[in-house]
């Protein structure tokens, strides 16, 4: 090594000795990653929202729609006096599995390094998931990362040569330099976020769980110290609000806090990309105070970062911490990149046009100025629907009605182009989104939420309709009545199995309203009707359990069933009109027993009972929709019917 050389390495050699003789300060320190969060002073446990949350909270990665690719290097303490050059080179890729229905994967690559001296590598395999969005967990995401750390330093002449206190080389062997070079092993990270509300989410990540040992002795211990780091963050369209808290064990055994806010800013456009401004101030033990700064630049797939940081309390005369990532995204824009998109460049027309206050209504397709445009969403044609309005926008203008129909025939052009088929006929599903589609742009908000509802709980695969379903829940201010994800028989059954077990319960009033609700959207179902009808009876309104079963019949297959229905109907009418009932009647809503048959049994009881044993069949071959629709049929016959309600609970617990 020539001597100009070895001055240039000596005081980094001199570091080392230094480090690696002084295990308690460990190494695979918090560095960062990429570059949007280290602009925000690495206050990203409650965001994570990109593909940095390989690092700070592996549950983030489930919010990722496509795949992603990032890479990004850094200096540290840039223009030391010692000429010393810390650098950190970072990729990573995320991959949603299944469209993100089975969660993300995400790989990771670090690689540190001190002026080629000292070298830090970490590689991690992560997995981030979201619960269903019909689950009670919906709210809630989790995710993981193993981590495999290596590092080590490189022989230099000092090794066989060491350096003394005054700095003088005597010519032994240095037996900390002389010892093993490297060493690995393996940690892990668990995270989670949790969404508080539509733009809360608190978040919390556990680092270095398993606290590796990475001591270059086999008899030390230098453990990576475990941190703990809550966060929360408040997101809207273009801003973005966060803070994080950290916790940390520091060398002495005592806890090391820190606290850090942040803020970012995007200032969106629609031909010339989207800038983002971001910062944050940080303070916490050890004399510990940042601030940071960040800037962005997004255009179509690629987003460029910078960040900066400036140690305040710590390391002095130094240019700060420098930070460059670059990002691309794969595939087509996302359903709700391209609804905000298409958002963006109405309100850019609009108000180009004209000021408008906010929308608190929607304008009617049968305004004669929106004829063409009522006539493409007639033939569900909803991208020509919406192209036509914009067109039109300038002369409808100023009508704050307009913009908020723009804004809802956006959302589902920007979905479903268009709902039309041809030569066959359509899904049950497809029928009640295209309702829901035609409710939701006329602002019917109530019903249009309740058909997108149906259909998705018909079609729970679709990740383009539940998508749509959160859209419009933003655009009506109604929150989706999902069908939970464990139950799999469709919205409709969900609301008689909730009618059935509020029935059970004798909550006759709460069990009509579920019945209700399904019979907005399904006016004619059977089950829907006999049973309102039984709800009615057993509330007194004996003129409305009248309407129900004579609704009923006109949908009833059964010649029989019609019989008894019939029966059940006129004596609600009798008990309408004032009549009275005989104790040694017939039971409510039961009908008249027939003449006693040769067993000595009524025959209503032998059809009760055929009907039972109908259903205990049904439930043995684990059918627990036939056997559920047997068991209701016997409390049409005979509300009252204890067996009937018992089995009825048991299937309803089980459906659950």
């Amino acid at each position: 090594m020539n001597t100009a050389k070895n001055q240039k390495l000596l005081p980094a050699a001199l570091a080392l000795c230094a480090w690696l003789a002084a295990p308690a300060c460990a190494a695979f320190e918090d560095l960062g990653f990429g570059a949007r969060a280290p602009g925000m002073g690495d206050a990203f446990t409650g965001v994570a929202d990109d593909i940095s949350a390989v690092y700070y909270n592996p549950a983030g990665l489930s919010s990722i729609e496509r795949t992603k690719v990032l890479a990004s290097h850094s200096l540290f303490y840039t223009g030391l006096s010692d000429g010393s050059n810390l650098g950190l080179s970072v990729a990573a890729l995320a991959v949603p599995i299944g469209s993100g229905r089975n969660g993300t994967l995400g790989l990771a690559w670090q690689q540190f390094s001190l002026s080629g001296v000292y070298f830090e590598k970490t590689g991690q395999v992560s997995w981030g998931y979201k619960f269903d969005k019909a689950s009670k967990y919906s709210d809630l995401a989790v995710g993981g990362s193993l981590k495999y750390l290596s590092h080590g330093f490189t022989r230099l002449d000092e090794t066989y040569n060491a350096v003394e206190a005054n700095l003088g080389q005597n010519g032994a062997t240095d037996p900390v330099l002389a010892g093993a070079n490297t060493r690995s092993a393996l940690d892990a990270d668990v995270g989670a976020l949790y969404r508080l509300t539509r733009r809360w989410t608190l978040g919390a990540a556990l680092l270095n769980a398993m606290q590796a040992n990475v001591s270059f002795t086999d008899s030390g211990k230098d453990r990576v110290p475990m941190k703990t780091r809550l966060g929360a963050s408040y997101k809207s369209l273009w801003l973005l609000l966060s803070a994080d808290a950290r916790f940390q064990k520091a060398p002495d055994g005592s806890l090391d806090k820190q606290v850090v806010v942040a803020a970012e800013k995007i200032f969106p456009s629609l031909d010339k990309g989207d800038i983002g401004v971001r910062g944050s101030l940080g303070a916490g033990d050890r004399e510990f105070k940042q601030a940071t700064l960040g800037l962005s630049y997004k255009i179509q797939r690629i987003q460029l970062d910078y960040g900066f940081a400036l140690p305040l309390g710590t390391v002095k005369e130094t240019a700060g911490n420098h930070k460059v990532a670059l990002s691309y995204h794969f595939g087509a824009p996302t359903q709700t990149e391209l609804a905000e998109t298409e958002l963006l460049d109405q309100f850019k027309r609009l108000r180009e046009a004209q000021n408008y206050k906010s929308p608190r209504d929607t304008a009617s397709l049968n305004d004669p100025r929106l004829a063409e445009v009522k006539e493409q969403v007639r033939k569900e044609n909803y991208y020509a629907a919406n192209k036509l309005l914009l067109e039109k926008a300038n002369e409808l203008l100023p009508d704050s009605s307009v913009v908020n129909m723009t804004r809802r025939l956006s959302a589902v052009a920007a979905f479903f182009p268009s709902l039309a088929v041809e030569n066959r006929q359509k899904a049950r599903w497809e029928e009640l989104l295209s309702a829901g589609a035609r409710d939701l742009i006329a602002g019917n908000d109530l019903r249009a939420m309740k058909e997108l509802t149906y259909a998705q709980s018909l079609n729970q695969q679709d990740s383009a309709l539940s998508n749509f379903l959160d859209r419009a829940s933003e655009l009506t201010r109604v929150a989706p009545d999902r069908v939970p994800s464990d139950f799999s028989r469709g919205w409709a059954e969900f609301k008689l199995a909730e009618s059935d077990d509020f029935y059970a319960k004798k909550r006759y009033n709460e069990a009509l309203r579920k019945l209700e609700e399904l019979l907005e959207i399904e006016p004619n179902h059977l089950m829907a009707l006999k049973k309102s009808g039984s709800c009615n009876y057993m509330l007194g309104n004996f003129a409305r359990a009248a309407g129900a079963w004579e609704r009923a019949l006109r949908y009833e297959p059964d010649n029989a069933e019609k019989v008894k229905l019939g029966k059940m109907s006129d004596e609600a009418k009798t008990k309408s009109a004032g009549a009275t009932w005989e104790p040694g009647g017939p039971q409510p809503g039961a009908p008249e027993p027939e003449a006693e048959a040769a067993s000595g049994k009524s025959a209503d009881a032998r059809e009760i009972e055929k009907i039972y044993q109908t259903g205990a069949d049904h439930y043995a071959k684990g059918e627990y929709g036939k056997a559920a629709d047997a068991f209701r049929r016997i409390l049409t016959l005979d509300p009252q019917n204890t067996q009937a309600k018992k089995a009825l609970e048991r299937i309803i617990r089980l459906s659950r």
